[in-house]
This record gives C-alpha cells, sequence and structure tokens, in this order.
C-alpha cells in the first residue's frame, strides 16, 4: 500500500510539472520596432515597412508583425518573405500579392517563427511595385539569452576618437 501511494503522488507532480509547463504564459523580453522612414536607403520606391518582432524564450512563436504602406492609388505589391538562417523555423519562402487601390494602401503581414536554439536571426523581406526599385530589408529576431556583448567583443577607438566595434566573423564553408 506504502508503494502505491509513492507512485501515486510522484504521477501527481509529474502531471502538475506538465500541466505547469503547456499552461505558463509566453516570456516576452522585448519588442523589437523598426521602419524604413528613420533608415537611409535608396530613393525610388515608394513602400514604406514598419514591423514589430518580440524577443522570447526558446522553442516560443515570435509574433512578427509587417505593414506595408504606399501612397500609390494603383497597381500590385509584391513581398517577398524567407529566412535568412536555416535553424528559424516556422517561416519559409512565400510571395504575397496586393492589389493597391485608392481605399486599400495599407497591407499587414503577420509570422509566428521559433527556433530551437538561442540567438539573433533575420527573416528578408523584399517589396516591390512594378516599375520601382525594390525595397529591401532584415527584420531580426531575438530568441532566448542574447547579450548584447557576445553580438560585439570589443571597441576600439581611432586617433579621432570614433569608435569601431570588432565582430566575429561567421562563416560557413559549403
Amino acid at each position: 500500500m506504502r508503494r502505491f501511494n509513492i507512485w501515486v503522488l510522484a504521477l501527481l507532480v509529474i502531471a502538475l510539472g506538465i500541466f505547469y509547463f503547456i499552461v505558463q504564459p509566453k516570456r516576452v523580453y522585448g519588442v523589437l520596432e523598426g521602419d524604413t522612414t528613420k533608415m537611409m536607403q535608396k530613393s525610388g520606391s515608394s513602400v514604406k515597412i514598419k514591423y514589430s518582432s518580440e524577443h522570447v524564450d526558446i522553442d516560443t512563436p515570435s509574433r512578427v508583425h509587417i505593414t506595408l504602406t504606399t501612397p500609390k492609388s494603383n497597381g500590385i505589391l509584391s513581398v517577398e518573405v524567407y529566412p535568412r538562417e536555416d535553424s528559424l523555423e516556422g517561416v519559409e519562402y512565400k510571395r504575397y500579392q496586393f492589389s493597391i487601390t485608392s481605399s486599400n494602401q495599407e497591407f499587414t503581414i503577420d509570422l509566428e517563427p521559433f527556433s530551437l536554439k538561442e540567438g539573433r536571426f533575420y527573416i528578408n523581406l523584399i517589396a516591390s511595385i512594378q516599375g520601382e526599385r525594390p525595397k529591401v530589408l532584415s527584420i531580426p529576431i531575438e530568441i532566448g539569452d542574447v547579450s548584447k556583448n557576445r553580438l560585439k567583443t570589443s571597441i576600439f577607438k581611432t586617433q579621432k576618437g570614433e569608435k569601431l566595434h570588432i565582430m566575429k566573423a561567421q562563416e560557413e564553408i559549403k
């Protein structure tokens, strides 16, 4: 009888642990935001892009919200979205096509990427309207413990006092 009680108690503790991990709310460290109006880019594209992405734990979907706007009143907006790294899951190459009208000049794309590795990952986005240069943007996604010190290894100052960040090269030979 005593062994039976120990087994029941052990199973109850395991069940409570599983329930805790399933019901536990997702932890969001912060939200990365940006838009192309604040970035220096070549002129030629009338597409403006805003994004926000959540910095979350490993194996937790991050909400990525992308808004594309244009002052044009007609045409077709083509958008290509794909992950830069293979370890970023939940996002595959996809091409979106939006019809631009005078009443519909704002379009949204929502993604939920995740990764089993921690680090900073990127989603590449290419937006174009026929007859214009494409607008290219890499949207950062941070997963797990991404220390700013790990991204920038050392700082040097030039004789003029300018700061230089020396970063490790990441190469892959195939």
